[in-house]
């Protein structure tokens, strides 16, 4: 199952903040609902794991993860996991650019899900995962107003 999402957020707050906020694999994953296990391997690679609570899988599902640096305004999250029965691929690219007083934010995602997770069905998967989007983006908002 192939899913895809995209969106648009705007940030109060100038776009070299958001560039180190955005880049710093720390402070990303901490914004990640229902996960735990950080370990930064360097600056560009870490592992965690995540509780995706999709119908009836439930447990950890470890990630790799890895943080490609396109340039000063965009960024590629890669991340890999397996467990639960399942396989999971993601790729979160990230685009900032200048606003008045504000930074612009363009998102797109594709998550393609093998086995278990995969025969919950699209609509579930689409609905949890957009729940979990929702989440991060109001942390990420949090933590960057220094909250």
């Amino acid at each position: 199952m192939l899913v895809d999402f995209g969106g648009e957020e705007e940030f109060n707050a100038p776009i070299e903040t958001v560039r180190d906020f955005v880049s710093d694999t720390e402070k990303v994953a901490s914004c990640i609902p229902d996960s735990g296990n950080f370990s930064k391997i360097d600056t560009n690679h870490f592992t965690m794991s995540i509780e995706p609570g999709l119908g009836i899988v439930k447990g950890s599902l470890p990630l790799h993860c890895t943080l490609e640096n396109e340039n000063a305004n965009a960024y590629t999250y890669l991340i890999e996991g397996k467990g639960l029965g399942s396989e999971v691929k993601m790729k979160l690219s990230i685009n900032l650019y200048q606003k008045s007083s504000t930074t612009g934010v363009k998102w797109q995602s594709s998550i393609e899900i093998k086995g278990v997770m995969s025969g919950i069905g699209e609509a579930m998967v689409r609905k949890v995962t957009q729940e979990y989007v929702d989440k991060i983006i109001i942390n990420v908002q949090l933590r960057i107003k220094g909250k």
